[in-house]
């Protein structure tokens, strides 16, 4: 058994109990052996959490080519230690300094110009950070695995901590308030646990590096012109350092911590949009996320690529004309808007969250909207970027401005939820 595996049993053992984001997909293609100025910030490392608990620092497996790839780029600096995670597969020599290109073959895994008869490699640096994946420093170690559809992926593991560093940068902006950043780390933080306990056991990596999950850009990138970026921060690091172990609970227990860019407003009922919601996030009111562009927005679409997109899905046959859109109507605050679509002799009735799907990448910034139906085009008023559950970024944002702590500001988008802080 590995020892990120041995690190998560000992959490899970001690513990009374996530930018668009989903959990990570089950893992069916992977084949694991088994085994205005900115408030003051508070000097406080911790806040006033009900209970300390004392537990190992888990590590956490992120998924940095989601989806796989047909290969991918890979380079070590430095001194490194290649291993199989297989007992019953061993790599013959490392592979070529310098970056080298990693691809499936028949029985394993091919790096540069060397072959290997296994499908698990983890690569061990003597430094770190020192690995570097499509260009992406990473912390950790980094393991390589052939899946069974015949693609590679990379897995980072490293500790949580570190790992949140990166997030911190890469899902809020620099110029935030501190007490945001801070929050922000706090519900980043207790999504990356809540989702390494919820893994399958044959699972090999627990979170996505994409806002599927959380964005991790790791310590420093290339963009596509080659220029160097940072992905992590002083700003950064010193948010997760002050709120070191902080997560979110509700009944003794980690949970999802959802959250998106803007909510404009209101936040939405969690249920309503994600199975595994618990009663924490319910909806509630956030004026503070006024001052991003998404607050309100608009956006249009050819009125005859609207009605083949949101009504393809659900016709038998020939599409008929668009007659009209019946207005939504909420039947409750924090809920869907619903659409009744006429067309022919028909209703096709749709929420807001199936047409933000069928219609074009970033059109639709969130599921709340009106439309309206003209001649040669659709025209949409909403409101949020993002589904709109749990915590809103562009909100705590605007509470630190006012003057709140990140404690206050956490706590207020998942009504009932306590903080508690793992000792580690």
């Amino acid at each position: 058994m590995s020892l990120a595996c041995l690190v998560l049993i000992a959490f899970l053992t001690i513990r009374t109990s996530p930018s668009d984001q989903k959990p990570p997909p089950p893992l069916q293609s992977f084949v694991r052996s088994a085994a205005k100025p900115a408030a003051k910030e508070s000097t406080a490392k911790v806040p006033l959490a009900s209970r300390r608990v004392v537990v190992n620092e888990p590590a956490i497996r992120v998924n940095v080519t989601p989806g796989g790839a047909d290969s991918f780029q890979l380079e070590v600096r430095g001194h490194y230690r290649m291993v199989s995670l297989s007992d019953d597969e061993k790599p013959q020599a490392n592979f070529d300094s310098g970056s080298v290109k990693v691809t499936p073959t028949k029985h394993g895994l091919k790096c540069g110009t060397h072959e290997y008869a296994c499908r698990q490699l983890e690569i061990i640096p003597s430094q770190s950070p020192a690995i570097r994946v499509n260009g992406h420093l990473y912390r950790g170690v980094v393991r390589l695995y052939r899946r069974t559809d015949g693609k590679v992926s990379a897995v980072n593991v490293l500790p949580v901590e570190e790992y949140l560093a990166s997030v911190v940068d890469s899902e809020m902006p620099a110029k935030f308030p501190g007490e945001a950043r801070k929050a922000q780390a706090v519900v980043a933080r207790t999504y990356a646990l809540y989702q390494a306990q919820q893994a399958d056991s044959l699972a090999v990596y627990d979170l996505l590096s994409s806002q599927r999950s959380q964005k991790y850009l790791g310590v420093e990138y290339r963009d596509a012109t080659g220029r160097r970026l940072a992905g992590e921060s002083e700003s950064s690091r010193r948010a997760v350092a002050s709120t070191r172990g902080v997560v979110c609970q509700s009944g003794g227990k980690l949970f999802c911590t959802y959250y998106s860019a803007v909510c404009g407003g209101r936040t939405v009922e969690g249920k309503l949009v994600f199975k595994d919601a618990i009663d924490c996030l319910a909806p509630v009111d956030c004026e503070w996320c006024r001052e991003s562009p998404h607050f309100r927005w608009t956006a249009e679409i050819d009125r005859t690529a609207f009605q083949k997109r949101a009504l393809e899905p659900v016709s038998r046959g020939a599409l008929s004309d668009i007659r009209s859109i019946h207005q939504p109507v909420e039947v409750g605050r924090g809920s869907i808007p619903r659409f009744e679509i006429h067309h022919g002799t028909r209703v096709a009735t749709v929420t807001g969250i199936d047409l933000r799907e069928r219609m074009p990448t970033g059109l639709l910034a969130s599921p709340h909207f009106r439309i309206d139906l003209e001649p040669s085009r659709v025209t949409f008023t909403g409101r949020g970027h993002g589904h709109g559950v749990g915590f809103c970024q562009w909100g705590a944002k605007g509470q630190a401005d006012s003057g709140r702590p990140y404690d206050q500001i956490v706590l207020h988008y998942y009504p009932g939820a306590e903080l508690v802080t793992l000792d580690y």
